[in-house]
């Protein structure tokens, strides 16, 4: 009731929207009003992260590749903020990447030579992820790693949603000579159960803050 007042719009209106929220795992609704959730369990899905934030996610690709210089190996995480770096890679580069999307769009860049990793596609990610995977970074040794998490804070680090998905990502930083972590501010101060690595392990942080 206080938010349609607050809101001026319906009770229906109200319920249908808290209920997308709570699909969207930003919220859990109990009876008698909203509790913010206290950690993500779940990623979201790449449909739904696809539709998030995407003006920050544009802003942090093309900050991202600001780093890039010609002939670098450089690893590029699964997720979409790492993706919208794609628009702006116009170095020839050597891609690694464990995301199926990102592949299919690298694909078509003349200028980009492209290396997928092994693994089990993760639907949901539209990546892999498994021991095969983790196996085949630890042989790889990058110019840069760009790295998405699902949350992040200062006192718990960069955090994700599954420990394949920590231990991948942390085997593409300790390979890297230098690791990037990409992140949109509204993945702070969420909480997640696996730790990527803490925020002083990354030799820059790129959002789209000031």
């Amino acid at each position: 009731n206080d938010l349609a007042r607050l809101l001026t719009v319906s009770h229906m209106s109200i319920r249908r929207d808290l209920k997308q929220l709570q699909e969207r795992g930003l919220v859990h609704l109990s009876y008698g009003g909203m509790v913010k959730k206290r950690f993500l369990d779940q990623s979201l899905g790449y449909d739904i992260k696809e539709t998030r934030s995407s003006e920050s996610k544009k802003i942090i690709g093309q900050r991202a590749c600001d780093l890039l210089q010609p002939d670098m190996v450089v690893f590029m995480d699964g997720g979409t903020t790492v993706r919208e770096m794609i628009p702006y890679i116009q170095q020839p580069i050597t891609v690694i990447t464990l995301d199926l999307s990102i592949a299919m769009a690298l694909n078509s860049k003349p200028e980009v030579k492209l290396i997928l990793c092994p693994g089990e596609v993760i639907p949901r990610s539209r990546a892999c992820y498994n021991s095969e995977t983790i196996r085949y970074l630890s042989e790889r040794i990058t110019d840069i790693a760009f790295i998405g998490a699902d949350g992040y804070s200062s006192e718990f680090g960069a955090l994700t949603t599954s420990q394949i998905k920590a231990d991948c990502k942390w085997m593409a930083i300790r390979r890297s000579i230098q690791p990037v972590l990409l992140v949109d501010e509204s993945k702070l101060n969420i909480l997640c159960r696996y730790k990527i690595a803490d925020m002083s392990t990354f030799h820059q942080v790129i959002t789209d803050g000031e």
